[in-house]
């Protein structure tokens, strides 16, 4: 039986990337789309095709600003789905061929993907996970982070309903208490996701 790839998504300040790091810790492979996206606006053709869409104001000593793209596009639904475009066909082909490395090694893999779904599903996916917590919890974390709740509100905005992911998951964390209580749910899931040994 190839190993389980359980990919990770959620709502913006739930905790999805502390829980992908606490399956990490437990031996998973940690495979986190944001880095890959990072790597990508820094090749040739991705920023290109961007200086062309804004011109170099985006840039900085040559480099892309992330932070300017940011507040281009999420202030501007065209220029996000322009974006999404651009990037989600480079993304999804770079994930499926770092999996397949990945699986070669034997090991899960944990799929850390905001995107999950409205990029689509890839077929190498095993396993959804969605995390969540209340809207009060979320926006201390985003607080936190230099966020105020009217940016939390503009980046979920572009996301599908929570309740739509939930529904197409097939676990939902809820992510209200302590880090322990997170890593014990994270850790139920884990030991529920993986096959049996065949001399269990």
């Amino acid at each position: 039986m190839p190993p389980v790839v359980m990919a990770i998504t959620g709502d913006v300040g739930a905790g999805k990337s502390t829980a992908a790091k606490i399956l990490e810790s437990m031996g998973w492979a940690l495979l986190d789309a944001d880095k890959i996206v990072a790597g990508l606006w820094r090749t040739p053709d991705v920023i290109n095709a961007a200086v062309e869409r804004w011109g170099e104001g985006i840039l900085e000593d040559g480099a892309v600003v992330r932070a300017r793209i940011a507040a281009l596009i999420f202030n501007d639904r065209a220029e996000y789905d322009w974006t999404m475009s651009l990037l989600h066909p480079l993304v999804k082909k770079e994930m499926r061929i770092r999996v397949e490395a990945l699986k070669g090694e034997g090991r899960p893999v944990v799929a850390e993907i905001q995107m999950l779904f409205e990029a689509g599903v890839a077929p190498w996916v095993s396993l959804k996970m969605f995390v969540t917590a209340s809207r009060r919890v979320r926006l201390e974390r985003c607080l936190a982070r230099g966020w105020n709740e009217a940016e939390m509100s503009r980046r979920e905005s572009f996301f599908m309903k929570s309740e739509t992911r939930m529904a197409l998951s097939d676990f939902v964390i809820h992510n209200d208490g302590s880090l322990d209580d997170l890593r014990s749910l994270v850790q139920r899931i884990a030991m529920d996701s993986l096959p049996m040994p065949e001399n269990a």
